[in-house]
């Protein structure tokens, strides 16, 4: 009896540590890979959301959801708002909140989450100081992940081993120097052109470490029923395989409108078993 109870004590113990342990970002194969070797469930405006009662949303779950369900980019918009920094899509009256509340709900989530990597790309009409003070407010300045420009980026465990797990990329080019942790995006990554299915690169360089994969149809505001074809599997795997080749480059942020339509996730999960 004695050995049976050490023996269920010793699989739970194993279970556990294999929860903390034994995967990162969802998969023990990836934690040997390095951070632009990975791809990324991206959720595009993540925070306009329907969840969080914003008119003409993006996604259908709020960034908690998001988080909980597998997504681990988040495009989010900050503006600063008579000195209050907030996010909203081109229109406050159309709905906004305190960027705090999502940058909570994010420390939150990495917090609970100890071998989760969540990176946030900025669209910015603030100051990387503004976003610094709300950073430090929340608590969030210990996960910040620095990065060269000129050096490889890190395996997913070493980043998670020195829990470092939160990566800022930016498109205003204000950092001080003592900033190394806002990256500007377009000194990292190069994107293809969004709001279209297509495959031509825009902003940034082709041979920057990181590939932005944008892969909804929208306008001003997303639309579910473009979602549901685009986001199904055959859909998107097929796309982003064909941009692949097309540009021999691996795509890392896989962003999409109402990302809960269609196996988003499960493309994701199929690019990160054939890279």
């Amino acid at each position: 009896m004695e050995r049976l109870v050490h023996k269920y004590i010793f699989y739970i113990l194993y279970l556990i540590s294999f929860n903390f342990y034994g995967q990162c970002n969802g998969s023990k194969d990836l934690c040997n890979k390095r951070y632009n070797e990975v791809a990324y469930l991206t959720t595009h405006n993540a925070f306009n959301s329907k969840q969080d009662s914003f008119l003409f949303p993006n996604q259908k779950s709020n960034i908690t959801e998001q988080l909980n369900n597998g997504v681990r980019g988040l495009m989010i918009d900050v503006y600063d708002d008579n000195g209050s920094i907030v996010v909203y899509h081109a229109y406050k009256f159309l709905g906004n909140k305190p960027l705090s509340v999502y940058l909570n709900d994010i420390k939150y989530f990495l917090d609970n989450n100890p071998n989760e990597i969540i990176t946030i790309i900025l669209e910015s009409y603030t100051t990387s100081n503004s976003i610094e003070n709300e950073i430090t407010q929340v608590g969030l300045l210990k996960y910040l992940h620095s990065q060269d420009v000129n050096s490889l980026w890190p395996k997913l465990q070493t980043m998670i081993d020195s829990n470092k797990r939160l990566v800022i990329l930016s498109d205003k080019n204000d950092a001080n120097e003592k900033q190394s942790w806002y990256h500007y995006i377009w000194d990292f990554a190069v994107e293809n052109k969004y709001g279209e299915i297509n495959c031509e690169f825009n902003r940034g360089n082709p041979t920057n470490s990181l590939f932005i994969f944008n892969h909804f149809i929208t306008s001003f505001t997303g639309n579910k029923n473009n979602a549901k074809n685009v986001n199904s599997f055959k859909f998107l795997i097929n796309n982003i395989i064909k941009c692949k080749d097309l540009k021999n480059k691996f795509p890392n942020f896989i962003t999409v409108d109402f990302f809960e339509t269609g196996e988003s996730l499960d493309v994701v999960s199929k690019l990160n078993t054939i890279n």
